[in-house]
């Protein structure tokens, strides 16, 4: 099999690395040219891809057709979402403003038009999904990833499962585990990486599922979600210390309200047609990319105007933040960020939160410092970003360290001018922590990962560029 011609979307020929492990091209990078001084910042939230990813799965195995308002300014991890339930067979129409379709146009390939803010996800059942023909690709994604094979574990025919270069790199062994365990055949197909992976169902149900949540959430999160075709009731028991327990806790949430029995708080997962109240999905802002603005009032010393700073019950974890603010020397009301001259050493526990990591560590040493904890499963994200948050700050010369779990960061330093190209590691939280801290600089800053941001957030370059900040896309460094 010709792994190559299955990859037929735009995402993984800009990001990924082919079947003979060559890198296609060098990834392209970014020229920032910083302003003088900043007053105010305008800031518009992406929507949550934790909840947009989650309601898609669920909405796909529906039998409604229900309607995703926000959608908007949707990152690439929602959209390859997207793109993978559309290859297994379930519509989704782009929508304007008034709820009306909006005709596809061949140049946008893969993507939403550029005319939509709603989508329409007419699902198909729980029952309802086919196994694709082609790889489905879950670009940069993790969550889509896990979710995607825990839905192909009932098909009869071999589905092949793949991703963005740090996906392939990444180890997918609870996820696999967890398919063996229920009978399923995996096959790697690519010496040397975890994907392409070749799923074969269907699954025969234990009376129990064993899952390691020490490292991630996300196979909780996988299995409930693709439980509403299960053929029988399965006991899934957590083993090991959990992290991010709020993003299972909102994918059981998500699912005991739209039908799924109250015993999926305790692991006991049974089949249910999920019914989405008033067919109708309004995406909350993502929580986790407000660090990023809060950030940008830090470094530039401006009021970051925000167009609506997420509710604590939509937060999943990531209310640190703001429960933080005071002491890393910003105030937050309910429409701005803007700094103030007290601030305190900070101690902040990301055992649920570990996406704040770089940036949090940035505005702490803009800060009086401090020590963030309960980061040690961020090591198993699209980089390590324990040792990465180090070096990205190192490059601009902020000083931290990670010791013995924790991530210690001194307090009251400067932004430095970075020697050379600013490195990312392929990580969008990398690269958006960067931009951000070149708006400190005085000269010119060269970044890695021209398109990092678009994962999670679209209009990370356009904010900046309605200032007057010049950013220069550089396709072939």
């Amino acid at each position: 099999m010709c792994l190559r011609g299955f990859m037929t979307n735009a995402w993984n020929k800009r990001w990924s690395i082919d079947a003979r492990h060559e890198v296609e091209a060098a990834p392209p990078s970014l020229i920032v040219q910083p302003l003088d001084s900043i007053e105010q910042i305008n800031w518009s939230l992406p929507p949550s891809k934790s909840h947009a990813i989650r309601w898609l799965a669920l909405a796909a195995q529906s039998e409604q057709d229900i309607v995703f308002d926000g959608m908007k300014y949707a990152g690439q991890d929602i959209i390859s979402m997207r793109r993978c339930l559309r290859q297994m067979g379930v519509p989704i129409i782009d929508l304007d403003e008034g709820g009306n379709p909006v005709g596809e146009h061949p140049a946008t390939g893969d993507q939403p038009s550029p005319h939509t803010s709603k989508w329409l996800v007419r699902g198909v059942g729980k029952n309802g999904l086919e196994a694709p023909k082609e790889v489905i690709d879950a670009g940069n994604s993790g969550t889509a990833l896990r979710i995607l094979m825990a839905i192909c574990a009932r098909f009869t025919t071999a589905v092949v499962v793949d991703g963005d270069a740090t996906l392939r790199a990444r180890d997918h062994g609870e996820m696999i585990e967890g398919l063996h365990q229920l009978g399923v055949s995996t096959v790697a197909l690519s010496e040397g990486q975890h994907l392409p992976l070749s799923i074969k169902g269907p699954w025969v149900l234990p009376e129990e599922l064993h899952v390691d949540v020490s490292k991630s959430s996300q196979p909780t999160t996988a299995w409930c979600l693709a439980a509403p075709a299960l053929n029988g009731r399965l006991l899934l028991r957590s083993e090991g210390a959990g992290v991010s327990l709020r993003h299972s806790e909102l994918t059981k949430s998500l699912c005991v309200n739209t039908g799924a029995p109250d015993g999926f708080f305790l692991g006991q997962l049974e089949a249910w047609t999920p019914t989405v109240p008033n067919a109708k999905v309004v995406l909350p802002p993502d929580s986790s990319m407000l660090a990023f603005a809060c950030l940008a009032a830090s470094v530039c010393g401006a009021a970051v105007r925000i167009d609506k700073i997420p509710e604590k019950e939509e937060s999943i974890g990531h209310e640190v933040l703001t429960e933080a603010v005071q002491k890393l020397g910003l105030v937050m009301d309910s429409t701005t960020v803007s700094t103030t001259p007290s601030s305190a050493i900070a101690e902040v526990d990301l055992r649920h939160a570990n996406d704040l990591i770089t940036p949090l560590a940035a505005m702490m040493a803009l800060a009086k410092g401090g020590t963030i904890s309960g980061v040690a499963h961020a090591a198993f994200k699209e980089t390590d970003r324990t040792t990465g948050t180090v070096n990205l700050l190192r490059q601009f010369g902020l000083r931290t360290s990670f010791q013995s779990g924790y991530l210690v960061v001194e307090g009251e330093q400067k932004i430095q001018q970075p020697d050379g190209l600013v490195e990312t590691y392929g990580d969008h939280r990398m690269q958006m922590t960067a931009l951000v801290l070149a708006m400190g600089c005085s000269e010119p800053v060269r970044i890695e990962g021209g398109h990092l941001h678009e994962v999670a957030d679209p209009q990370a370059l356009e904010r900046w560029e309605a200032l007057g900040v010049a950013i220069e896309r550089v396709v072939n460094p």
